[in-house]
Order: C-alpha cells, then sequence, then structure tokens
C-alpha cells in the first residue's frame, strides 16, 4: 500500500466512478449505499430523491464514510491493483435548488453524446443536495 499523490486523488475523484456512502441505521448498523457525487471546493456533493432511506439516516446522524475506488484490468500475477479515497465526515441535507448540483453531477457522469439532453433534463419531483465536509481523508493505492 502507498499513499496517494495529490495529483493522483485529483484524478481519481474526477473519473465517472460510482462512490459508496455508508450511513448509519436507527440500529447502529452501517449501510452502504452506490451513489454519483462531486468534489468541489473540499466538499463531496451527492443528490437524491426525498424521503430515500440514507437521507433520512443522515439527519438522524450526521457521520458518513464514503469510499471511491477503482481498480485496475487483471494482471498475469492474479492481482488486480486498485486506488482507494476513503473518508469520513459530517453530511448536511438541504433542497437542491433548481437541480443546480444535480445537474453538475449528472454532466460529470453522463456523455452527452450518448444520450444528448440527459444532463439537463429536469426531474419530475424535487432533489436534495447532501454535502460532505471530510474529517479525515485516506488516499491509497494497492500493489
Amino acid at each position: 500500500m502507498r499513499r496517494l499523490e495529490v495529483p493522483e486523488i485529483g484524478e481519481l475523484l474526477g473519473l465517472d466512478a460510482v462512490a459508496h456512502l455508508s450511513t448509519i441505521d436507527s440500529q447502529g448498523y452501517p449501510h452502504v449505499t452506490p451513489i454519483w457525487f462531486l468534489w468541489e471546493d473540499g466538499r463531496f456533493y451527492l443528490t437524491s430523491y426525498p424521503g430515500r432511506p440514507h437521507l433520512g439516516r443522515i439527519m438522524r446522524n450526521p457521520k458518513v464514510g464514503l469510499v471511491i475506488d477503482v481498480e485496475d484490468d487483471l494482471r498475469a500475477d492474479g492481482e488486480r491493483p486498485n486506488k482507494q479515497v476513503r473518508l469520513v465526515g459530517d453530511a448536511t441535507v438541504s433542497v437542491d435548488p433548481d437541480e443546480i448540483w444535480t445537474r453538475r453531477i449528472r454532466a460529470k457522469y453522463i456523455d452527452n453524446t450518448v444520450a444528448p439532453g440527459a444532463v439537463g433534463y429536469a426531474a419530475a419531483r424535487e432533489r436534495m443536495v447532501v454535502a460532505i465536509t471530510p474529517r479525515k481523508i485516506t488516499a491509497v493505492a494497492s500493489i
């Protein structure tokens, strides 16, 4: 394991990799939700529809974890090297006004040449934005 350098971290956070959001349920157990994200100005942003279970868990307990990881192709030695950004932090939930964050996150993940107009598509229902302020970030790469 080696620590990732700042340029590598930025590259990893700019990929269209899915993040895994960990929230705490009412029994104190972690619950993991795959979700798209955007990293900007020292915070992670995610959006979701109101009423989703992970939003309720965040509102009850704002302590969250987030993991973004990507694996390389399988090598001849049977290993799949990977790079990871892992963090714990505090999350807030609020309305995504005019779907500003939703549109920006879609733009990161949706290829407009494959799905023209999908980035600007307005959802039938409002969206909520989750902002995560990291307390600790660990960025590592394996073999």
